[in-house]
């Protein structure tokens, strides 16, 4: 197995690397060379790996996020969500109207028919 196919093995084993990567604070050539150097084994991947640093990045990621949401808009969203599944309820009712017109039609039609129309 080449150096290459080990790291990526190395980094399927710690997904938490990604995160560091995908906020720019660390690159993959970064990870590499330490990787290169240091092997899978050393102290220097505990502050890539720590559950704390993990879990406060990701509160401070949802905090973020909550600022940047634009109440108004949401609620027109949701607005328009409401009023898309209230047409859909509306068109599904119609549809089983029709449909139940149809079937009452055709037992009408079958009774005539037959000459049962008499005994209802």
């Amino acid at each position: 197995m080449s150096k290459i196919d080990s790291f990526k093995k190395f980094v399927s084993n710690h997904p938490e690397f990604v995160d560091y990567v995908r906020s720019n604070k660390v690159s993959w050539q970064t990870f590499y060379e330490l990787y290169d150097i240091y092997g899978e084994d050393e102290s220097i991947w505990k502050k890539y790996t720590s559950n704390d640093l993990k879990e406060s990045i990701n509160i401070k990621g949802l905090f973020n996020t909550l600022k940047n949401i634009n109440l108004d808009s949401l609620e027109e969203n949701i607005t328009s969500i409401q009023k898309a599944v209230g047409l859909v309820e509306e068109l599904t009712k119609s549809t089983k109207e029709d449909e139940k017109e149809k079937t009452n039609v055709k037992e009408e039609k079958i009774d005539k028919l037959y000459g049962d129309d008499n005994e209802k």
